[in-house]
């Protein structure tokens, strides 16, 4: 783990330039005094990094010192800076022919495959927690992304087939297997838009300026957070086993066969169908009101095919 981290504190200085040592912490997710230990380390290990005294100081490396990591594909290059699964990589029609990449790094790019590969990173975030596991095919994919990396309108229809509206795309997310355009309105509001749920897409001739000081992957992360404030919450215990140990992703410990789970889902309904489908291998614990309605549910099925 430490000389991951090494590796990764060494790349950042030398891709991103001078870092403060807070800085350095927060992109590694270390305290401060780690990552202080971190730097002494490089230094003695002969690696030229120094300290910037005064304000605006930090750490940073000697300008002409690179690292010599090599052997990267354009394939690899593309995972280690999107974070990609073979299956998104798939998606954007790039071959994800290592799932090794990440191991390596890479270092050495030169000037101009830097800069292609920052721009990757500030319009691609793959975020591979999903919602559900439902695959979809990926409606408007290439149109999107070719908008986004010319930075050109899209005209868009959404939903259902009515009057169109152009938005100017700042992103792409990959939610599990569910894509996602992150798109400005007129009006300068950013939105998200599922793709399987656009009716229509065309690039317009019409370039947009990028919104100073936008980063797709805090407006990601601040989107999750009202989702789930504002999604409907059932929450419920199960005693589970077999498939549906990971069908729910149980991580409590295993007494004679059965886990427990706690989970939160919409509503009943969905709670009932969830517990029948694993077809006995999960019993409701709480709440009664929802056991009482896996039981009735239960009787009308064996009753239907008496």
């Amino acid at each position: 783990m430490r000389a991951e981290r090494l590796l990764r504190l060494l790349l950042r200085l030398q891709t991103r330039g001078q870092s403060t040592v807070a800085q350095l912490a927060q992109h590694l997710e270390v305290s401060p005094r780690t990552v202080q230990r971190d730097l002494d380390a490089l230094s003695l290990a002969g690696v030229p990094v120094y300290s910037v005294r005064g304000r605006g100081g930090g750490w940073a490396l000697l300008p002409d010192y690179r690292t010599r990591l090599t052997g990267l594909t354009p394939s690899e290059v593309m995972s280690v800076f999107v974070g990609a699964t073979a299956h998104v990589l798939a998606d954007l029609g790039v071959d994800a022919s290592s799932d090794q990449a990440i191991a390596k790094l890479i270092a050495a790019l030169p000037e101009p495959a830097r800069k292609d590969a920052e721009f990757a990173r500030q319009r691609l975030l793959i975020d591979h927690a999903g919602w559900d596991d439902r695959r979809e095919t990926p409606r408007w994919l290439d149109v999107c992304r070719q908008a986004i990396w010319e930075e050109r309108l899209l005209e868009i229809t959404y939903r259902n087939p009515g009057e169109a509206f152009a938005v100017a795309p700042l992103g792409l997310v990959a939610k599990s297997r569910t894509w996602y355009l992150v798109a400005a309105r007129a009006d300068g509001s950013v939105r998200t838009y599922r793709l399987s749920r656009i009716s229509s897409a065309a690039i317009t001739g019409h370039a947009f300026p990028r919104p100073g000081g936008f980063e797709l992957t805090a407006y990601w992360a601040e989107a999750q957070v009202q989702f789930r404030a504002s999604r409907p919450s059932y929450p419920i215990v199960l005693r589970v086993r077999g498939n549906a140990v990971r069908r729910f992703g149980a991580t409590g410990p295993l007494v004679d066969g059965w886990s427990v789970v706690e989970l939160d889902l919409e509503n009943a309904a969905e709670a009932c169908a969830a517990v029948l489908a694993q077809g006995g291998d999960a019993v409701v614990l709480a709440p009664a009101e929802l056991a009482a309605d896996v039981r009735q549910a239960a009787d009308r099925v064996a009753a239907a095919h008496t």
